[in-house]
């Protein structure tokens, strides 16, 4: 069962990042740290590449922020086509969610 609960988190990480930044610009350790506060489980191994490719895909934007603790951070905020992305998989997860609690359910 639990390769089965990793798999659907492995697809909940996308949404995820962007619900992160949707409100607010982080940083790549912020969006782990917010993710694991949340009980979200995530390895930085896993999270640098994906915000890579969302970068790519341009669900993301960046901007480059000076660090009082080190060098330049560079800060992600979530993009016009993000927030459609994010919309959406949020109606399809509610869709899906709705559908699982209705199957075999006694009237």
């Amino acid at each position: 069962m639990e390769a089965k609960l990793a798999a659907l988190r492995r697809g909940m990480l996308e949404p995820a990042v962007l619900a992160v930044v949707e409100h607010e610009q982080r940083y790549a350790a912020e969006i782990a740290e917010t993710l694991r506060a949340s009980g979200f489980p995530v390895q930085d191994g896993t999270l640098h590449p994906l915000i890579s490719r969302l970068r790519r895909e341009g669900l993301v934007t960046h901007e480059w922020r000076e660090s009082p603790t080190g060098p330049p951070r560079k800060y992600l905020a979530i993009s016009d086509l993000g927030r459609r992305e994010l919309e959406a998989f949020r109606t399809y997860i509610h869709t899906l969610a709705t559908t699982l609690d209705s199957i075999g359910r006694r009237p």
